[in-house]
């Protein structure tokens, strides 16, 4: 098994491990590679009196690298997969510190297993209950605070709210957050962006944006009000849009979902010291979306995950919620894609469609994956200033149209 180089570089934590991972991977700097199955290893001189150790399981992916690098996976890591994927390395007997890590990670794979077979430790239901309502206390407050705050900014006017300076959201942001309601303080840390984005063709004014989130917000406030008036579905996801956590036993009593998941991409953020990824996937017989989020830090670096364009052959747990998207890793294995076509891909109308129907069922939601089929995006044509209220055009050009067929443009 090999990843392949867009996949490999997909693994990249930032730009500068990407670019520095490709400089690594050149077969002439490594000495003694080999692989043992789905793991390679090699050494590479660095700038220490020892070469670098680095192994790599290209089935997890997961790696590990003896230099000092905080990044995972490190440059050398990235360049030791990339040196697979332009030739594949050649078969041979792992070393000492390869083998071992080998053994340590079947040890560590067991020890989990048999951690999940154990029984739980009783719960006091008394203390924990207490706990809840405290919490639930607190963020009616927020709420509450929240509520009066909107309402005095629409009294003021969108033109009056665009002149306040960050600190006048960040103070909300940061009462949300003492309130215990960091779904709600993310949101609101998100609306002065939207007034200071550059304008760009087909994008809506600033404070049509702005109105647009504090609009988002609005709703998101109000089904917070109604919970006992929704599915016990739509109220799990109203809660985990307010920043409440859903609970490792909660997780446990969540059915499996299994398929043959292809990975769609691969999506890093920063969000404060912690670095957030996404990874976005389709069932190819089911046809469901999931997005499962891991989160690292300079010390905890992110866990394993199945590469953009391979196959995770096994099953996912989704979380509560309507529309159903964020998911966690069950069991399973990743692997070569089953086919190169893209599970449920439609036109550009039934995509927007489904995403009505998503929004319809939570219009807070701030994404969506979208998979268009036999579409390209054209070049949009430069607009004048009498065309700025007019709505942006854009052309999708058929990939398989005959030499007969002329493009059609069609409103985005």
């Amino acid at each position: 098994m090999s990843l392949t180089t867009a996949q490999i570089l997909d693994l990249a934590p930032d730009a500068s491990s990407r670019k520095a991972g490709q400089d690594q991977a050149k077969p002439q700097k490594w000495a003694g590679l080999g692989r043992a199955g789905t793991v390679i290893w090699g050494e590479i001189k660095g700038s220490g009196a020892s070469p670098y150790r680095t192994v790599a399981d290209l089935a997890g992916p997961s790696s590990k690298c003896t230099c000092p690098s905080r990044k995972f996976p490190c440059k050398h890591g990235l360049g030791l997969m990339l040196v697979d994927a332009s030739a594949p390395i050649a078969e041979g007997e792992p070393p000492d510190w390869a083998a071992a890590w080998m053994k340590g990670r079947e040890s560590r794979a067991a020890a989990a297993e048999t951690r999940a077979k154990e029984p739980a430790k009783p719960v006091d239901e008394r203390a924990q209950a207490k706990r809840r309502q405290a919490r639930e206390d607190r963020v009616a407050a927020a709420l509450d605070e929240l509520d009066l705050w909107l309402r005095d900014l629409m009294r003021r006017g969108l033109a009056a709210a665009r002149s306040e300076p960050y600190a006048f959201w960040d103070r909300m942001a940061g009462r949300l957050v003492d309130g215990q309601a960091p779904g709600l303080a993310r949101r609101v840390r998100t609306l002065p962006g939207l007034i200071a984005a550059a304008p760009q063709a087909g994008a809506p004014r600033p404070e049509a944006a702005l109105g647009l989130g504090l609009g988002r917000l609005a709703l998101l406030l109000r089904a917070a009000r109604r919970l006992d008036a929704l599915s016990p579905e739509q109220a799990a996801g109203v809660r985990a849009a307010l920043g409440y956590p859903v609970t490792a036993e909660e997780m446990a009593a969540r059915p499996d979902q299994a398929d043959t998941w292809a990975v769609l991409a691969h999506a890093v953020e920063e969000e404060d010291r912690l670095t957030a990824r996404s990874v976005w996937l389709v069932g190819r017989a089911s046809g469901a979306l999931a997005q499962v989020i891991d989160y690292g830090t300079a010390g905890s670096p992110l866990p394993p995950a199945p590469a953009a364009g391979q196959d995770f052959s096994g099953a996912l747990a989704f979380q509560p919620g309507d529309p159903p998207l964020r998911a966690v890793f069950r069991e399973g294995r990743a692997g070569p894609a089953a086919g190169a076509v893209l599970p449920g891909a439609a036109s550009v109308a039934a995509a927007r469609d489904a995403f009505a129907d998503a929004l319809s069922r939570a219009p807070w939601l701030e994404r969506w994956p979208v998979r268009l089929g036999s579409v390209r995006l054209g070049r949009l044509a430069a607009r004048t200033r009498k065309d700025e209220n007019k709505p942006p055009t854009f052309l999708f050009l058929s990939i398989h149209l005959s030499k007969s067929a002329k493009p059609t443009p069609l409103r985005a």
